[in-house]
């Protein structure tokens, strides 16, 4: 939600402004159904310096990135997921990097990735337990450490705090490995567990609205049959439930 929204805003600034047109001028040539005062805040902010500074920063980041992945938008995260679901097993870090990181021909999309995708190979063909998601698999080894706030390829709820414990450092360590997997499996568990709640809520809610669907035809029957016509205010309240 917060990518959409973001990309929208840069669309609606680029096919708008206009740097020849003064402000008013570009205030009103805003977008149809965007409120004038809206505009002119979001105007504003594009002219702070503090802004241009972090445009210009973030641009030259992503001219950095090499390893652009042909999961669309897709995040890895997501990708691990449903790769995992169709193996029928816990796709690996690094193993999950090299397919997104392939066309449908099995090429790599460019030279530093098929690099990257070599070393990968090598480490886990060397060691399989760098295969199982830990601080020292495949990925972690090419990589580096990671950072703050994030494991790179699981999503952004998960922290190295979480899969890898308060003072996480470099191990192959096989019994730390399988409780990090144990953690990520906790994790995933719990995440499913909510989506499968959420889902019977969902349904029961559309099942209340039935039962009362069908209460509502059986006391609209049964007033007909006697000839007479509901109340004003069951007929309204009737109708504010559908």
């Amino acid at each position: 939600m917060g990518k959409s929204w973001k990309d929208t805003r840069l669309r609606l600034y680029d096919d708008c402004y206009e740097p020849t047109l003064s402000i008013e001028e570009n205030i009103e040539n805003r977008p149809p159904g965007i409120d004038r005062d809206h505009w002119r805040w979001y105007l504003d902010y594009r002219a702070k310096l503090e802004t241009k500074k972090k445009c210009k920063k973030n641009a030259i980041n992503r001219s950095k990135q090499l390893y652009t992945h042909t999961g669309g938008s897709k995040s890895l995260a997501r990708q691990r997921e449903e790769e995992s679901e169709q193996e029928g097993r816990i796709i690996g870090r690094g193993e999950l990097w090299i397919k997104v990181h392939k066309r449908r021909d099995g090429s790599y999309i460019n030279d530093e990735a098929r690099e990257i995708g070599e070393k990968l190979l090598e480490i886990e063909q060397l060691d399989e337990s760098s295969r199982v998601l830990s601080q020292n698999d495949s990925l972690a080894q090419v990589f580096g450490r990671e950072k703050p706030g994030r494991v790179r390829g699981v999503g952004f709820g998960p922290t190295p705090s979480q899969l890898f414990g308060t003072n996480f450092q470099p191990s192959v360590n096989r019994v730390q490995e399988e409780e990090t997997q144990r953690k990520l499996n906790e994790l995933q568990t719990e995440l499913e567990a909510e989506k499968l709640k959420r889902k019977a809520m969902e349904d029961e809610a559309a099942a209340d609205k039935k039962r009362i669907k069908v209460m509502q035809s059986a006391l609209l029957y049964l007033f007909q049959r006697q000839g007479e016509e509901l109340s004003p205010e069951i007929a309204a309240g009737m109708c504010s439930t559908e």
